[in-house]
């Protein structure tokens, strides 16, 4: 295991006295958060591991709305990235719908599909908190898409929301379903929006609903079909595939193209950020933590 590894638990629904004695003995937690832990647990339908990555707790501590914990598809090892009580809780219940064979469509070449498929996930963990009395913090909420004051407007662009939604091409599409499935996030439409992004959002908000309504821990399978169905309504009425990119960088590709390969890329030096790139970053990680 990686030397940045630490706090490994085994986490076995067979053996809740080891688990939980494990728990206590490498976190921080109360004895009442254990009983909590060890609730969800008895959820998980066979053994696995969990540990600690200390190497990217930092990167991941200045991601305020962030998943503090991940996967990994090929060991089903849950790897954890913060050790506080609200991440445990979280990543704990997700592991169990993981192996219990909620689709999770990692590994898919569209972020579009995963982003649609993380959004559905929510509800249903909400929902299976709320049937193991485990009590609810409050989110952090965000609003997207106000103008910016005239002090914090980007170089070049003073209303770089409004451009992005202004054109329905490949970005705006994938922006609109990762906001959609944020239901910590609030989504400001300007004048000008582009009626079949806005028409994105909203049909992608409605569907994430409908495809966790009712959806518990013992439901996957109806959650997988609901999940297919749902995204294929999607590629339906919006075409994602055959989308175009945004015009500065079909204008950027078609610069590139025209140059000897020797210059090819000179143009855009990896370290100079494109026109939205600080924008995208920027969108779930402003430091007040209220508006994005």
């Amino acid at each position: 295991m990686n030397d940045s590894y630490y706090g490994e638990v085994i986490l076995d629904p067979e053996a809740l006295t080891r688990t939980t004695h494990e728990l206590a003995q490498h976190y921080d937690l109360t004895p009442d958060e254990i009983t909590s832990l060890a609730r969800i647990i008895e959820l998980f339908p066979r053994r696995t591991r969990m540990y600690f990555d200390l190497s990217n707790a930092d990167i991941y501590a200045d991601i305020p709305l962030a998943d503090k914990f991940t996967f990994d598809i090929e060991t089903d090892d849950l790897i954890l990235f913060s050790a506080d009580f609200d991440t445990f809780v979280d990543a704990l219940i997700e592991m169990a719908m993981y192996l219990s064979g909620f689709s999770t469509k990692m590994g898919n070449p569209d972020a579009w599909v995963i982003d649609f498929t993380i959004g559905a996930w929510k509800p249903v963990k909400q929902r299976i908190k709320n049937l193991l009395n485990i009590p609810l913090t409050e989110e952090v909420h965000g609003v997207v898409g106000l103008r910016p004051e005239a002090d914090e407007a980007q170089d070049g662009d003073p209303y770089p929301f409004r451009t992005l939604v202004s054109h329905f091409d490949q970005l705006s599409f994938q922006q609109m379903i990762m906001l959609a499935a944020r239901q910590d996030v609030t989504v400001y439409f300007p004048p000008g929006t582009h009626p079949k992004v806005s028409a994105v959002y909203t049909h992608a908000r409605r569907a994430i609903e409908e495809v966790a309504q009712n959806i518990t821990i013992e439901d996957h399978q109806a959650f997988n079909l609901k999940l297919n169905n749902a995204l294929r309504r999607i590629e339906q009425l919006f075409a994602p595939a055959t989308l175009e990119p945004p015009s500065w960088i079909a204008r950027l590709l078609t610069q590139d193209s025209n140059q000897p390969p020797s210059e090819q890329n000179e143009s855009l030096p990896p370290d100079v950020p494109t026109p939205f790139e600080t924008f995208i970053e920027q969108l779930f990680n402003d430091e007040d933590g209220n508006d994005f």
